[in-house]
């Protein structure tokens, strides 16, 4: 980071965890208040780099204070603090907030600074993603040139998906991680439907390497099997832009993907602004292929629409 401090914005409705955070960030500009409105003005108000919030506070839940901060100043990157696990609550910080870290208390100091540190470098040197859907004219385009890789063994899951999908949007289907790669590296794909395991194993490990290389291309979650640390992963080493639980719902569905086809054409005209989806550092499984990893790691930019994001 430069010289200049960084701006930080610290919610919650603990006067001890705010005392803490001020004094771990004492060297940079730290504003603090346990009150949502509040907080939402001085986001914007003071323009600030990161925000660190509380998950559960009485007034307003710490996802829905993002989401608010979000549209007043949607250039600050957002932490999402808690000392519990709810997958409701942990849903919503995927679907609604766009939450770049989950972060549970108690937090490690060394490496909260660090993410501090990144989170606003992100803020003050990638582009802003526009938090309001590409118009009409735009969206027909990309519904036209995005393709869509669902990845999912389940007959019963496939055909549901295929019914909601299909009539709209270039879809391919595929049952294995194989067949998903041979897609990925033959036709131009914006958005990332799975499941988090198939009858042949782990599903996530994927997800979390295709993110890692091509943060430009938005993944959406569907799965029976969620659970609170599941999301979390995802959000932290995942960037997941979507979570859906089964069974699937037509509006939601259509909705998550419309959306999700949306941020992607959003990115590929403005690759800078991947930066804001980097994934965290994580240790690949040892049985996880090499070559696989490879092939994920090399798949063409010309096909992607994009270039990749280090």
């Amino acid at each position: 980071m430069s010289a200049r401090p960084i701006k930080i914005l610290c919610i919650d409705d603990e006067a001890r965890i705010l005392r803490a955070l001020k004094a771990l960030f004492r060297h940079h500009e730290v504003y603090t208040t346990s009150d949502p409105q509040e907080a939402i003005a001085t986001a914007k108000s003071a323009d600030v780099d990161v925000i660190i919030c509380d998950q559960r506070m009485p007034v307003m839940m710490g996802v829905e204070v993002l989401r608010e901060i979000r549209a007043v100043q949607p250039r600050a990157m957002r932490i999402l603090l808690t000392g519990y696990s709810d997958l409701q609550a942990i849903l919503g910080s995927v679907n609604e907030g766009e939450v770049f870290r989950y972060v549970s208390k108690p937090w490690d100091n060394r490496e909260l600074t660090a993410l501090v540190d990144l989170a606003a470098k992100i803020a003050r040197e990638a582009p802003v993603v526009d938090a309001e859907p590409i118009n009409e004219r735009e969206q027909d385009e990309a519904r036209k040139r995005v393709g869509i890789l669902v990845i999912e063994d389940d007959p019963e899951t496939q055909k549901r998906l295929r019914e909601i999908l299909s009539p709209h949007y270039q879809v391919r289907f595929a049952a294995t991680t194989e067949r998903a790669l041979q897609v990925l590296e033959q036709h131009e794909t914006g958005v990332v439907i799975s499941e988090t395991e198939s009858q042949r194993g782990d599903l996530t490990e994927m997800i979390k390497s295709l993110k890692q290389y091509h943060p430009h291309i938005a993944t959406v979650v569907i799965t029976d099997r969620a659970n609170a640390q599941l999301a979390i992963d995802l959000i932290n080493e995942g960037q997941v832009y979507r979570m859906l639980l089964k069974p699937v719902r037509i509006g939601s569905c259509r909705l998550s993907v419309e959306a999700a086809v949306g941020r992607y054409w959003q990115l590929k005209q403005n690759p800078l602004a991947a930066r804001r989806f980097l994934v965290a550092p994580r240790i690949t499984p040892s049985w996880l292929n090499a070559s696989f990893l490879e092939r994920i790691r090399l798949l063409p930019s010309r096909l992607l629409g994009a270039g990749r994001v280090n």
